[in-house]
């Protein structure tokens, strides 16, 4: 008897203890997730470029079709923008820094300077990628929290969970990313909106190896909701 009420009373100060526990882990993963998601808005290219790539978009009738763009990327001290341009002219600046969260400007090629815009949810160019997702501002976002850590696509994974309070309406509460431990380089990335509902899919599919280094060559990002999808499809690098 003596044995078992000595067992009883240490189950019972385990149980007493797990709240702190489970608060401490919490709090661990919190810290983790905040290091994580700095060094992720941190990633900078090293120099200026423009690529010539392929938007091929199939909308939710299943129609499909195919958009040529520019993306040309300039890069200064203190942050770098990048401008996507479609060929009727349409152009989309994303303006990126570490420190804070994008800013976005939208305008046409042979027009006035791109003008600042509010609405982050309009798609480029007709296709399943809005300015928001050009940004990555989700990494921005106060909420950081390392879920696990998993395999996922045969690399090891940080999952990550970025959430906010103050969601856009129609646009993300979460997104859930698993990051390639060795580069920071994004795996497979999920959004939901406001409801909780899973809403877009976003995943890089080709890698091509140049002058012994590996360059995205096609993402993809799928509206889970319109079954809807867009590939971009990367052509060649003009300087």
């Amino acid at each position: 008897r003596r044995l078992l009420r000595r067992a009883c009373a240490s189950a019972f100060a385990l149980l007493a203890l797990l709240p702190a526990l489970l608060a401490a882990d919490l709090e661990a993963q919190r810290a983790e997730g905040q290091r994580i998601a700095t060094e992720a808005r941190s990633l900078a290219p090293k120099t200026s470029s423009t690529n010539t790539a392929v938007l091929k978009v199939r909308d939710h009738r299943g129609v499909r079709s195919q958009i040529a763009v520019t993306i040309r990327t300039t890069v200064s001290d203190a942050q770098w923008h990048t401008d996507y341009i479609s060929g009727d002219g349409l152009l989309f600046r994303v303006i990126r820094s570490p420190h804070a969260p994008s800013r976005y400007a939208t305008g046409r090629v042979n027009g006035a300077a791109p003008q600042p815009v509010g609405n982050l949810l309009v798609p480029f160019a007709g296709s399943d990628f809005w300015l928001v997702d050009l940004g990555l501002d989700f990494f921005h976002w106060p909420g950081q929290v390392v879920l696990r850590k998993e395999q996922r696509r045969g690399e090891a994974c940080f999952v990550l969970e970025s959430t906010t309070r103050t969601p856009a309406p129609g646009g993300y509460s979460r997104v859930v990313t698993w990051l390639d431990q060795d580069t920071l380089g994004i795996v497979v990335a999920e959004a939901y909106d406001t409801r909780g509902q899973l809403l877009k899919v976003f995943e890089p599919k080709r890698f091509q190896k140049n002058a012994g280094q590996w360059r995205l060559k096609e993402m993809e990002i799928r509206n889970e909701q319109t079954d809807s999808r867009t590939s971009l499809t990367f052509d060649v690098e003009v300087q």
